[in-house]
């Protein structure tokens, strides 16, 4: 057969149903269909088994050109279709497809999007060394994919013995996902088992790409997200229900800043953009908010405070009516925020004067401002709320403050360019990122013994260390590397990276969400 004939079979196997190749290939992950053996080289035949399962698929003129094919044609027609099939599976761009998938329904964007999802952390999971291992870790990713294409049609769909099936597919795909993790802790001593019990899911602000990432912990796949600015900061609101971003309007070539600045001068009022954390690719609201919004908060009483550096001062969003609600006047260029735990107050980083703004939450009215030195970028509450740490970006320490008297009780020297401080939940330890400078950047991690004051560990996680968020539970804590355009994650109990997460261009701030599902 010539080059023409295999041409036009590829052609017809282009046009069959999407939904009998989806089946093919889902058939391939369920031991109820025997999926055909993938063979290192190219054979001159394909296997039978592939051979009828395809022939069944196909219309009588296909299985006609397939039977008179001789071995040579056979061989390159399925290096032909696997490159094609390949090429789909790692979501090489193609225009034609983006288009054609703007118009179609929601529920099948979803299953599109739950599949896309899906691929690569099986992709990485077969790859272990050992085939067990391998296998655990594909089928996590796999179950979670089922899980998520269950709950799409528990949503859109209307017939009872589907939903009832997914319900079935939901309640034993978690609980093979929770056996097989806790198989994992076990027997792999993996780093993904371990972030797979915490759970939840980490979003960076990817100032650089206008985008934001969404990193799920139980299964290890990320998901990067277009959005209409680019976002400086993000952060969830205290019932985990909505997901903040800040920053300037996204404009077409726009790579964000170094890390420090937001925007050039006289450009667009700056936003809030209101997402809801399982649709991110669609906001729920943009808010204008002012000039070169820096960080962003939120309270349990649906308000949020945007930190605006080109302002100074605050502006107070009211979340459920998106707009603003009220301006706090603050030092010069506030940037990083941080409420009390029983957020009453609200901490403001002042980088330009040396100073710490404290905003009384009901009054929304400023009612101190405490010298701490050079550059403060960010502060960071311990969870009794007796102390703040705040980063000196230019003096390479941290200051510490004492909340019952707003005075500074000590300095701790740390890293190059201090950035972003966070404290875990249980108090011991405060993290802090040194991002070093635009020319020298740095790549570690300063961990205080909030007991002793000292510095107890460095930790080197990645170029431009920046911004920081610590899981619920204790376990972990998550760094930003602006230059390296990846999330570090830290073992806290090991006080050691134990993974590095690719995401979008140049991440900024950072935030972990505790399990929703």
């Amino acid at each position: 057969m010539n080059r023409t004939a295999i041409a036009l079979f590829v052609s017809v196997l282009a046009g069959l149903p999407g939904a009998a190749l989806a089946q093919a290939g889902h058939d391939t992950h369920h031991p109820a269909t025997p999926p055909a053996q993938v063979e290192q080289m190219p054979a001159p035949t394909p296997p039978s088994g592939q051979m009828s399962a395809m022939q069944g698929m196909m219309p009588e003129q296909c299985r006609a050109m397939m039977q008179a094919m001789t071995p040579e044609c056979m061989g390159a027609m399925r290096q032909m279709m696997q490159g094609g099939m390949m090429q789909g599976m790692t979501g090489a761009p193609d225009a034609g497809i983006a288009q054609a998938n703007e118009s179609l329904p929601d529920f099948t964007r979803a299953y599109v999007e739950a599949m896309d999802a899906m691929h690569a952390p099986m992709m990485d999971g077969v790859m272990a060394d050992d085939p067990d291992v391998a296998f655990v870790r594909g089928m996590i990713p796999h179950h979670q994919g089922a899980i998520d294409m269950a709950r799409i049609v528990q949503q859109y769909g209307n017939d009872p013995q589907t939903k009832e099936w997914a319900a079935q597919i939901i309640d034993a795909q978690e609980r093979e996902i929770a056996e097989m993790q806790a198989w994992l802790a076990t027997n792999a001593g993996d780093a993904q088992a371990a972030l797979a019990r915490t759970g939840g899911t980490v979003w960076s602000a990817d100032e650089g790409g206008n985008s934001i990432s969404a990193i799920d912990l139980g299964t290890g796949s990320v998901q990067t997200v277009s959005i209409p600015v680019a976002p400086h900061n993000v952060d969830l609101t205290p019932d985990g229900k909505l997901l903040l971003a800040v920053g300037d309007p996204a404009a077409e070539g726009d790579h964000g800043s170094g890390g420090h600045g937001h925007g050039a001068e006289g450009a667009a009022e700056g936003q809030l953009v209101i997402l809801d954390p399982q649709n991110v690719s669609t906001p729920k609201a943009i808010v204008a908010v002012g000039s070169h919004p820096a960080h962003v908060v939120a309270d349990r009483q649906g308000r949020a405070f945007v930190s605006l550096a080109g302002g100074d001062e605050i502006a107070v969003v009211d979340l459920a009516k998106a707009e603003v609600i009220g301006r706090i006047a603050t030092g010069d260029y506030p940037h990083g925020l941080r409420l009390s735990p029983d957020e009453t107050e609200l901490y403001v980083a002042n980088v330009e004067d040396g100073s710490v703004s404290v905003i009384d939450t009901q009054a929304l009215s400023e009612v101190a401002r405490i010298p701490v030195g050079a550059a403060p970028v960010q502060v960071g509450f311990t969870p009794s709320g007796a102390q703040v740490y705040v980063s000196l970006r230019d003096e390479n320490r941290v200051a510490v403050i004492d909340t019952a008297t707003r005075e500074v009780t000590g300095k701790i020297d740390v890293g190059p360019n201090p950035i972003q401080v966070i404290a875990t939940q249980d108090g011991k330890f405060v993290y802090v990122a040194n991002q070093g400078t635009e020319a020298e950047p740095n790549d570690t991690v300063s961990v205080i013994d909030t007991a002793t004051g000292q510095v107890v560990k460095t930790l080197t996680t990645g170029g431009g260390a920046h911004g920081v968020s610590a899981s619920a539970d204790a376990a972990f804590v998550f760094v930003t590397n602006i230059v390296d355009d990846s999330v570090s994650v830290i073992d806290v109990a090991r006080q050691e990276v134990v993974s590095t997460v690719p995401v979008g261009d140049r991440p900024n701030g950072i935030v972990y969400g505790g399990p929703t599902r």
